[in-house]
């Protein structure tokens, strides 16, 4: 509809002022009866049109360009580097076919066959069939695993996606990347700059966006009217529109800090929190399901996911400063003194990501991704593999931080956060569930007892298979062992062998001998057999100078004793020593003195019983070494007590929380990504190039209140910056930096850079609070900037970059229904609790953010309103403008159903008079008076129903209630 001095919003409505005067011309009675033929009728063009001008469509199976390029750095490239390089590469001059896989550009390229990508088209890809087998073998004699190929199959049909640009060989150092990138250069105050127009500039934050539109010759546009105004900082701050009376107060409210009244209400607002916190769940890929296989109802729910949702909430409407809200998602246990038990569901941030059919490698890297990505805006994930391409990020970083989040794990019983609330029903619950959890610890005592057992007892058959042997994935893809009680546990021999590579070598006590052995039975000499015990007795003799331990007696002893003819030999001859429960007390030998045997009893015990001990698992991953069947009664037994949570609304609510293991890992570099290929080792520490100096280790357990902590320390430039162009992001729908989980070398610079130092510098000023970093925000002159379109600026800055007037902005889904239910009187502004299934329960009036977010199955009523994607922390929401959109807002029961109620309401306040009854309705839709002219056509469109008869689709008033909805000045913001 039209509104007196402003211009029609475009490209979603379909309803206008100009088709309002068509459709209700009273002229005939003719024309009255033709009216409902004469809407629908134009509705349908108005759809046709707009899927003739639509941006972009949504598809399913799109992703973003950086995304793309993700899924191929951390997926792909590493499958070409173990599969494919020793043909296709540099390392065989020429590369066989001429096709090379090593240099991103030439992948797309092909070969001698021509190209072997189509990109979006697996089937039609010469590479796909190759590695399928079903024209060309690739590789040779050898099919790749399904799941590998599926990879591939997934990356060619996202478009085969691969970075584009130089790679460079090496990184600059840190000094040299300050001077020479944005991002990283330390925050400081930026001076104001001068502007000609001094009387415009409300705040400092004006002179940057003025000085920058100066420059271009443009200026500003004049500020908007106080009712554009009020709604849009309502739906900023709190994703619902202004009362009627709300705007009409501030309206009425001629002082000169009216607005910043209206901003602090906002702010104080509990629904400031739901608004803002669903920006933050995004950031932090959240979801109320799992992503298990063959998980369907109650299953797949995760019971106490909701815990974190409700912490963000919380948070942020206590304004719980930024470095601290870091802090307590990183690592609120270690925090100390202790936080309140609310505090702990913090901690969802790192526990509510995909479980990746339990691989704890891709849990890990899904993590560190959200670490990096959400607070830091580096793409740290792309390091798993080797160094990054772009950014001054090693392998050696990315295992650093594996390190932290390796030492971490998820407690099997949560801790409960709502102990002040422990009703009677609260009370029974409990101990219905008692059972259930004793029976899940008691078995998983039992298992952990059993297994550990068998390990050591079983100690010569691990020895012996890794010696006959080579490196099997499985060993280090637990996520698909089905394993038989009388199999070796496939992490154990994957322990041990990495065990003995740390431990073999001519300096080592125990294992000393076996290396040279080892090294003898490879060497011409070891055909004549009697010259074995040379080997041994070399070692017997050894100058032990002032060092006792330099050879262990026990060692020696068993060696003596058996006759070694092949490796495997000497691997029984270790198994055995170490299998044996009582050593001899007194010296067997006289060359050796009892102060050695009872050094060289202790080493072996170390070995046996350490904690560094090959076979030494914690408790809490008895999960993963158990056999199938074990592993399916303890998953049975989880899921019988999460469905039982899931079922009953007494559950008292728990954290999902992490804790520090009892064995903190030294991580090692795992090579080309491969945890079955451990490299050199690195301690746990924050990224190198982000330190003031050499980056110390972490010494406190897993490290992650560390990292929390370097992550939020003034010296580290980045964490302000990308919160504070997030923050102006979702005021002005444009950030700074075009992509906000992303300021790497790749990224571009933001279009004012002063401006966003400037942020960045109030955010630390303020103590790191959000709310603060609003006002400064929204107090500002270009803040509060007309919408209204200007072809001249247009023409110089077509997307608005130098902000010279408000980005207009269509509601999201989330805004779209709350302001339905706010409107329809049905809104439950209850805060918190467990998620309610907004698709398919239309009764339900609890905001949307406490909808049911589905991993698995995300709905399609979310997924055609742009609805982010939960598998991966999220950047942007995209934005798309589609016909399935359109005809939501016609035919969707929500919509119809909202309609209804708003009907309802209007009737009951002005059942008798039209004119009153169109008045309110505009008061309530669009927070104004209704014009004359509007006036004049809602009532032409309520007698437009020839002898008052009502439509079959809802009555006159509803659809005069829809028609109202599908405005664009009910759907866009000013």
């Amino acid at each position: 509809m039209s509104i007196p001095g402003r211009s029609n919003r475009q490209g979603f409505c379909l309803i206008n002022s100009e088709s309002f005067k068509w459709l209700w011309n009273p002229c005939t009675s003719e024309g009255k009866s033709d009216f409902r033929f004469r809407l629908w009728m134009m509705a349908g063009v108005h759809m046709i049109i707009l899927a003739l001008i639509v941006v972009r469509t949504l598809d399913a199976g799109t992703v973003s360009k950086s995304e793309g390029v993700a899924f191929f750095e951390n997926r792909i490239r590493p499958i070409f580097a173990k599969h494919c390089f020793s043909c296709h590469s540099d390392q065989m001059k020429p590369a066989k076919g001429g096709f090379r896989l090593d240099v991103p550009a030439l992948i797309l390229q092909g070969g001698g066959r021509g190209p072997a990508i189509v990109p979006g088209k697996a089937g039609e890809s010469l590479l796909v069939r190759a590695i399928r087998h079903e024209s060309l073998e690739m590789p040779p004699g050898k099919k790749l695993p399904q799941s590998i190929v599926a990879q591939v199959v997934q990356w060619v049909s996202m478009g085969a996606p691969v970075p584009v640009g130089n790679e460079p060989n090496e990184f600059p150092n840190r000094p040299a990347m300050i001077d020479h990138w944005w991002s990283v250069r330390p925050v400081g105050q930026p001076n104001p700059p001068l502007v000609d127009q001094e009387s415009w500039p409300r705040t400092i934050l004006d002179r940057f966006i003025l000085k920058g539109l100066e420059s271009a010759g443009l200026s500003p546009a004049v500020r908007a009217d106080k009712h554009s105004l009020i709604r849009r900082a309502t739906y900023d701050l709190t994703g619902l529109p202004p009362t009627f009376d709300e705007a009409e107060s501030f309206l009425q409210d001629d002082s000169l800090y009216a607005f910043e009244k209206v901003i602090d209400r906002l702010l104080s607002s509990p629904r400031y929190g739901e608004r803002w916190g669903r920006h933050w769940l995004y950031v932090a890929r959240y979801a109320d399901t799992k992503d298990g296989v063959l998980m369907f109802g109650d299953d797949r729910i995760r019971p106490y996911a909701y815990t974190y949702r409700d912490y963000v909430v919380r948070a942020l409407n206590e304004d719980l400063p930024y470095d601290r809200f870091i802090h307590e998602q990183l690592a609120a246990d270690l925090i100390r003194p202790q936080v309140a038990g609310w505090r702990l569901a913090a901690m969802g941030f790192l526990t509510l990501g995909r479980i990746f059919d339990n691989n704890i490698h891709d849990v890990i890297d899904d993590q560190i991704d959200t670490v990096s990505r959400g607070l830091l805006g580096l793409t740290v994930a792309c390091a798993r593999c080797h160094d990054h391409k772009y950014d001054p990020i090693t392998t050696k970083d990315y295992y650093a931080l594996y390190g932290v989040f390796a030492s971490s794990e998820k407690p099997i019983e949560l801790p409960v956060i709502d102990t002040s609330v422990q009703s009677p029903e609260a009370r029974a619950f409990e101990e219905t569930l008692k059972p259930k959890r004793e029976e899940l610890k008691a078995f998983l005592n039992e298992q952990y007892a059993l297994l550990s057992k068998d390990a050591a007892q079983r100690v010569e058959d691990y020895l012996v298979h890794v010696v006959t042997s080579e490196p099997d994935p499985l060993e280090t893809a637990i996520y698909f062992l089905s394993l038989a009680p009388e199999d070796l546990r496939p992490p154990i021999v994957a322990s041990w062998r990495r065990f003995l590579a740390r431990r073999i070598h001519a300096k080592d006590p125990v294992f000393g001998p076996w290396h040279d052995l080892m090294e003898w039975l490879q060497s011409p000499s070891s055909k004549d057999r009697q010259n074995i015990t040379t080997v041994v007795d070399q070692w017997k003799t050894r100058d032990r100078g002032t060092n006792p331990g330099e050879v262990n007696p026990w060692v020696m002893d068993a060696l003596g004793k058996m006759e070694i003819n092949a490796p495997v030999d000497i691997a029984r001859v270790y198994g055995k020593l170490f299998k044996k429960e009582d050593f001899e007390t007194t010296s067997t030998d006289e060359e050796f003195t009892e102060e050695v045997y009872v050094r060289g009893r202790r080493q072996i015990a170390e070995i046996m019983h350490g904690s560094g001990s090959p076979h030494f698992f914690p408790k809490s991953r008895t999960r993963h070494y158990m056999s199938r069947k074990d592993k399916d009664a303890f998953s049975k037994m989880l899921r019988e007590r999460d469905r039982l949570v899931v079922q009953s609304v007494h559950a008292p609510a728990r954290a999902m929380v992490l804790e520090d293991a009892p064995q903190i890992l030294d991580p090692r570099v795992f090579i080309r990504g491969n945890p079955g290929q451990p490299g050199e080792p690195v301690s746990r520490r924050f990224l190198e190039f982000l330190s003031t100096e050499y980056p110390a280790a972490f010494v406190k357990g897993s490290g992650r209140l560390e990292l929390a902590r370097a992550i939020t320390h003034r010296s580290n430039p980045l964490t302000s910056r990308v919160m504070a162009n997030r923050i102006w992001f979702y005021h002005f729908g444009e950030p700074l930096v075009q992509t906000p989980s992303d300021f790497g070398t790749r990224s571009n610079p933001p279009f004012h850079p002063k401006l966003l130092e400037y942020l960045s510098w109030e955010l630390l000023e303020s103590g790191w609070s959000l709310k603060a970093l609003h006002r400064v925000i929204m107090r500002s002159a270009v803040y509060q900037q007309s919408s209204m379109d200007r072809v001249d600026c247009r023409a110089v800055d077509p997307d608005n970059h130098l902000f010279w007037r408000m980005n207009r902005r269509r509601l999201g889904f989330e805004a779209m229904r709350d302001s339905l239910l706010a409107m329809g009187g049905n809104i439950t502004l209850v805060e918190g609790g467990r998620p309610v299934d907004l698709v398919n329960n239309l009764d339900s009036r609890r905001r949307t953010i406490y909808g049911l977010v589905d991993r698995q199955s995300l709905p399609g009523m979310y997924r055609v309103f742009d609805f982010a994607s939960p598998d991966q922390s999220v950047a942007r929401r995209p934005f798309t403008t589609t016909p399935q959109q359109a005809l939501f807002v016609m035919n969707s029961p929500l919509m119809m159903q909202q309609a209804k109620f708003l009907e309802q309401r209007s009737g009951k306040q002005h059942s008798s008079d039209f004119k009153d009854r169109i008045r309110w309705l505009y008061h309530t839709v669009f927070q104004r008076d209704v014009t004359e002219e509007e006036l004049k056509q809602g009532i032409a469109f309520i007698d437009g129903f020839q002898d008052s008869s009502e439509p079959t689709n809802g009555t006159r008033w509803s659809q005069y209630v829809q028609v109202l909805l599908l405005t664009n000045e009910w759907m866009f913001v000013d």
